[in-house]
């Protein structure tokens, strides 16, 4: 015979057994759902969001559609998502400048921390630093030869103030301990120009945009920013082999309003990571020079604690405030 306390030990255990099973498995939104690119249309971003958005509708029966809100640094359309009902249903599209804004932002109309939450990250860009043909320098040893014994700090240009390829700059400077003279652009396209003409040495960018002229040589790589090799182009090495440390990447990732239902979030992740890792995102991926991930919600909230904090570091050396 069973006492009470062996009783009711044992319902309770089975009732939260019960109570957990159905909680793990909640049902994904019966609303469309939305994910927000907060970039214009026609660009990696936007491109991959929507592979992944399409890839959804088969596992979220409600469907989905890609909203492109763009401007300020990224922060209108992520702005959405913060105010955006806690339900499922808004999904923000993010890249480095998620974390880069907050470390080097005095006022931002969210929080990371306190509004929004990861999903999961999808994909790591693979950066570049590039040069013109005529840039003396071949490799990042030689790159570091020449600045230091040029009289003036060398010009590069990236797309903007406060992107990766920014501070990726930056951090070589600190790294390498040489003077480089940054020359903002509004996007890849004017910076690139400016360099296939011979008016900017180097250009930080990132590898897909790049690429098409290292074939047609037009440009040539000095080194790679991320901690490994392009698995497409492994014959340029990583600055990091030469400055052991020094790595930057530019992450493609899903995050989600903070107070959305813990279950929900674990459910969708799943949908996504299921897919991310699928062999045919990975070849399109791979197309934009890109590595998939799929993380986990709290790998992916881990992941962007700690790139905040050193996106500030960088920040507060290199004296960048917007």
């Amino acid at each position: 015979m069973i006492d009470r306390r062996t009783f009711l030990r044992v319902s309770t255990t089975s009732t939260i057994g019960i109570a957990a099973s159905a909680w793990a498995q909640e049902a994904p939104p019966s609303r469309t759902i939305r994910f927000i690119v907060p970039f214009g249309p026609g660009g990696p971003t936007d491109v991959l969001a929507r592979i992944v958005a399409d890839a959804m509708r088969s596992k979220w029966p409600a469907g989905t559609i890609v909203e492109n809100r763009a401007g300020a640094g990224s922060m209108i359309g992520t702005n959405v998502v913060a105010k955006s009902e806690p339900d499922g249903t808004t999904i923000g599209v993010v890249t480095s400048s998620y974390m880069i804004n907050p470390a080097v932002r005095d006022k931002m109309p969210f929080d990371t921390a306190t509004d929004l939450r990861g999903l999961t990250q999808i994909a790591s860009s693979y950066l570049v630093l590039a040069a013109h043909p005529s840039f003396p320098a071949s490799d990042i040893p030689g790159l570091l030869k020449t600045a230091r014994a040029a009289s003036e700090p060398l010009a590069y240009a990236t797309p903007g103030i406060a992107t990766a390829p920014h501070m990726a700059a930056e951090l070589l400077q600190r790294a390498g301990q040489i003077k480089l003279q940054h020359v903002p652009y509004n996007g890849a396209t004017e910076a690139l120009n400016d360099v296939l003409t011979g008016r900017i040495p180097l250009m930080f960018d990132l590898w897909h945009s790049v690429r098409a002229y290292v074939d047609d040589k037009a440009l040539k790589i000095l080194g790679v920013i991320n901690g490994q090799r392009i698995p497409s182009a492994s014959q340029y090495p990583c600055i990091g082999e030469t400055l052991p440390g020094y790595e930057v990447s530019s992450i493609l990732g899903l995050v989600i309003p903070k107070q959305t239902s813990p279950a929900l979030v674990e459910r969708m992740a799943a949908d996504v990571t299921a897919f991310v890792k699928s062999d045919e995102f990975k070849k399109k991926a791979e197309q934009f020079g890109m590595q998939p991930i799929g993380s986990s919600p709290k790998e992916f909230d881990q992941f962007i604690a700690a790139d905040i904090v050193r996106w500030k570091q960088i920040a507060s050396n290199a004296g960048i405030r917007l």
